[in-house]
């Protein structure tokens, strides 16, 4: 063996330790450097989130209103729905609500961080693909969940409203219910309405081609519908509101692939 592989027996570090992966500026780092920079991108994205959380938490009374814009949407008097049962109720709602609040507020900032750390691993045509990929992530989610909090969910509470009243039953909704129910559902609409630029990005990177979607369609509706039965409320109307924009979606998304494979076959003849 040559002296530089020889490792002494009180070296923390094990040869494998050693594996290097070249950056943007050509230095090299370790394992225990790439773990170095996991930690700070962590420490980051944890240090944004306790900011939009406080920041939140301050206008948690504000934000409260906001959600329950759909509610005042469907009936006169809102408050008469909601109810308060626990002594904690008011300290635990705060927290969500910010929680919430914070944590979309702060997504921006922490995928930038994790794109921070994952852009040196990545490939010159992967790098192309990130930042466009990013912001058109960012309108999808955004489209999806306003779309979600103005039209589908006040629908979806005038569904409940008149079926509860259709079998004698006057609602009665607590809070914390009320709450998880709004924020869950917009915030998974949001999530959903990522999965076609997934589908996207793989057809543009090689990895699938535009025959084998266009030839997935009745797969990718059948896939709405279960996404849209595990994420929406447990209701044939909430399922069925999320999986109609998502089949459109997927159904415009056949037809991007089509013109991203189309521009991906031309780069490879030109080159």
């Amino acid at each position: 063996l040559r002296p530089s592989q020889v490792r002494p027996w009180f070296s923390k570090k094990n040869p494998s330790d050693e594996a290097q992966v070249i950056d943007d500026g050509g230095a090299v780092k370790t394992f225990w450097e790439h773990l170095d920079d996991l930690r700070g991108t962590v420490f980051k994205s944890l240090f944004a989130l306790a900011i939009t959380f406080h920041l939140a938490l301050v206008f948690a009374n504000r934000i409260l209103q906001v959600i329950t814009w759909p509610l005042r949407r469907v009936t006169d008097h809102p408050e008469n729905y909601l109810l308060s049962l626990n002594v904690t109720d008011s300290f635990v709602l705060s927290v969500k609500l910010a929680f919430y609040v914070g944590l979309v507020f702060a997504a921006p900032a922490i995928l930038y961080f994790v794109g921070q750390f994952v852009l040196p691993a990545l490939r010159p045509k992967e790098k192309r693909l990130l930042w466009p990929g990013f912001l058109a992530g960012t309108v999808l989610f955004i489209v999806g969940a306003v779309s979600c909090f103005l039209f589908i969910v006040p629908q979806t509470l005038r569904a409940f409203i008149q079926a509860s009243r259709w079998l004698g039953i006057e609602p009665r909704w607590t809070i914390d219910s009320y709450i998880s129910f709004v924020t869950q559902f917009t915030l998974m609409t949001g999530l959903t309405f990522e999965i076609p630029l997934v589908i996207l990005i793989l057809v543009r990177l090689g990895v699938v081609g535009y025959e084998t979607v266009r030839k997935g369609r009745k797969i990718l509706v059948i896939l709405a519908f279960v996404v849209a039965a595990f994420l929406a409320p447990p209701d044939p109307l909430s399922m069925i509101l999320m999986a109609v924009p998502l089949v459109v979606l997927f159904e415009i998304t056949i037809w991007l692939s089509w013109f991203a494979e189309r521009r991906r076959k031309a780069r490879s003849y030109d080159s």
